[in-house]
This record gives structure tokens, sequence and C-alpha cells, in this order.
């Protein structure tokens, strides 16, 4: 009767792991892709990332990144920020990856952006969080 309860358990868990598996494939898929059509220029502007400001408490920094996506969504635009990671120690680790962030319409034009811009990101891994600094 245990093991009805344990097998029970289980499932649900397994079900859930192997969606977060196929969901986190097809995403570094995505990126593969899009870091495949960058240039040899792109791909070393990225490499040379600019981290500062790291805090190892709150585990958040500063860095360059390039636009990859853009998507509009009423007054705010959906962005696509491909960076190179030096920071965070997982199986991205000296690997370009990406961070989804939005940011409001009218300052996304006022800084003429677009899918190939450079721009400095704020990454806080705390919180899952990214936006773009503006200067």
């Amino acid at each position: 009767m245990t093991y009805m309860y344990l097998l029970v358990g289980l499932i649900p868990v397994a079900i859930l792991a192997g969606i977060i598996y196929i969901w986190s494939k097809k995403e570094n898929e995505k990126i593969e892709k899009v870091v495949s059509q960058l240039t040899e220029e792109q791909k070393n502007y990225l490499l040379d990332n600019q981290v500062e400001n790291f805090n190892a408490k709150k585990i958040t920094w500063t860095q360059r990144g390039m636009i990859s996506e853009v998507k509009e969504s009423g007054n705010k635009v959906k962005v696509r920020v491909l960076y190179y990671n030096t920071v965070i120690q997982n199986n991205t680790l000296n690997q370009i990856c990406a961070t989804d962030l939005k940011v409001d319409k009218s300052e996304f034009e006022k800084h003429g952006l677009k899918v190939g811009s450079f721009v400095k990101i704020f990454i806080d891994m705390n919180k899952f969080d990214s936006n773009i600094v503006f200067e």
C-alpha cells in the first residue's frame, strides 16, 4: 500500500520534469539557431560581455547584450536579449544565453532599438528579472 502512495506521488513529479526538460530543450535549440546566424563580429562583441557591478550576495550584475527578437504587445515591447554568461556557474557557463524582458514601447522607440542593437542589461538572478539599462 505504501508503494502505491509513493507511485502516485512520483508520477506527477516525473510528468512535470519531462515537461520542463522538453521546454528547456526547445528553448536551447531556438537560442542555438539564432547564435548560428550571428556574424563573427557580433559573436566577438557578445564575448566581450563587459560584466560590471557584480554583487555576489544578491547575484546581480550588468553586462552587454544584443537584441535578437522583438514583439510589440500594446504599450510594451517584448524583447529577447542574447548575452554571454561568465557569471552563473551552471550548464550555460561560457555560452551565449538569452533573457526575455519587457520595455515601454516609447522608451524602446526613443532609443532607436531594433533586432541587432547592442544594449546594456541588468540581470537579477534571485528575482529571475532583467532590464535594459538606458543611459
